[in-house]
């Protein structure tokens, strides 16, 4: 009886050992390894090997050099669009379904997040939009003047190709602040786009490297001052891969200096013997003289003190100009809410209405006047 009881316990000891074995086996680290080569295989799907005839996949990601002092910059999209051009009609926009709806720009210093993708068939496109629902900078609202961001910059998809949209916001004049600290989101954005043939076991992918001195994109000189841009291509497999550049559609040679005043693109696109294309793009322009006149507002239909007697009513009417910017970003808003030119306003109450211009120089002005209509 004895010996059946020692046996049981050896036994019981045994079964215990193994099953303590088999636990310390998973162990966080390695179960978490496990998950991330879950995860990169998931992610290793989204690229096919192969794509049906006609057929290439364009991928949207985003990234950004924001402001310093800024600490987010939260942005909420609700759709990624790209134009295709149709021979004979105006063309079609074709939807890019997003992956991701949300972005914190500042968190994508020198990184890239991958927003969405779509198979899609081969030909030539004009430009790319997204639908902005919000953006809060340091965690307050910003005011966008506009809900879509529009980009318009030439590219193509080839058959059984790759191509890769890069959104590169400049975030140091995205973010307008305004003279009472208020936030005004008015992107500034850079679209690079790369081509590359799909994976396959021994064939080059890699796009060739362009490096691009002399220009920023959105950078402003002040005549006499000028622009030279210098740009060069480097391939891993391919020594002089194919490089085309144009100025305003015109051939530009590296090195070339820029001095007359006007706006200018430059485009640059290299291809190597495998077909692997890059193009990168800049915007620049040469300006005579520094701006530092702020915008005219110009504003009706309402005085500083004036007194309404109700059923009259007040429609204020503004508008702005500015010596150099065409298009200021302009706001108002009447008792804090956003308000529209030629709104008529009739209700009984004290308002102030205040209307802001702020030039692509960053020169502001502001109006303010205070009016009340009363009961007859």
């Amino acid at each position: 009886m004895k010996k059946r009881i020692l046996w049981l316990g050896l036994s019981f000891l045994l079964v215990a050992a193994l099953v303590l074995t088999s636990c310390a086996e998973a162990v966080p680290g390695e179960q978490e390894e496990e998950e991330g080569e879950e995860e990169e295989e998931e992610e290793e799907e989204i690229t096919p090997t192969t794509l049906p005839e006609g057929m290439g996949i364009i991928k949207v990601y985003v990234t950004d050099p924001p402001r310093p002092e800024l600490t987010s910059i939260e942005v909420v999209i609700d759709s990624i669009e790209v134009h295709k051009v149709v021979s004979g009609e105006p063309g079609e926009w074709i939807s890019v379904e997003p992956v991701v709806l949300s972005f914190d720009l500042v968190t994508l210093v020198g990184v890239s997040e991958f927003l969405g993708s779509v198979e899609i068939t081969a030909g030539s496109f004009t430009q790319i939009r997204v639908g902005v629902s919000s953006v809060e900078v340091n965690g307050e609202p910003a005011t966008l003047p506009s809900g879509t961001l529009r980009i318009v910059r030439p590219f193509s998809v080839r058959e059984g190709s790759v191509t890769m949209l890069e959104l590169d916001f400049d975030g140091e004049k995205s973010v307008v602040v305004t003279g009472k600290g208020k936030f005004i989101f008015k992107p500034v954005v850079r679209l690079r786009a790369e081509v590359s043939g799909l994976p396959e076991t021994g064939e080059d992918t890699t796009p060739p490297e362009i490096t691009l001195e002399g220009v920023t994109e959105s950078q402003i000189v002040v005549s006499p001052d000028t622009v030279t841009p210098v740009f060069s291509v480097s391939d891993d497999t391919d020594p002089e891969p194919t490089v085309t550049a144009t100025l305003n559609g015109e051939p530009f040679t590296s090195g070339t200096v820029v001095s007359e005043v006007g706006e200018y693109e430059l485009e640059v696109t290299a291809t190597d013997t495998s077909g692997n294309e890059t193009e990168v793009a800049v915007n620049f322009e040469i300006v005579a003289v520094e701006d530092t006149t702020p915008p005219v507002i110009t504003l009706e239909g309402a005085t500083e003190g004036q007194v309404i007697i109700s059923p009259d009513t007040v429609t204020p009417v503004f508008s702005v100009s500015d010596n150099t910017d065409p298009e200021p970003i302009l706001i108002a808003t009447l008792n804090g809410e956003p308000f529209t030119s030629g709104t008529e306003v009739g209700e009984v109450g004290e308002y102030e209405l205040e209307v802001t211009a702020i030039d692509a120089s960053g020169n502001e002005t502001e109006v303010a006047v205070n009016f009340e209509i009363v009961a007859e």
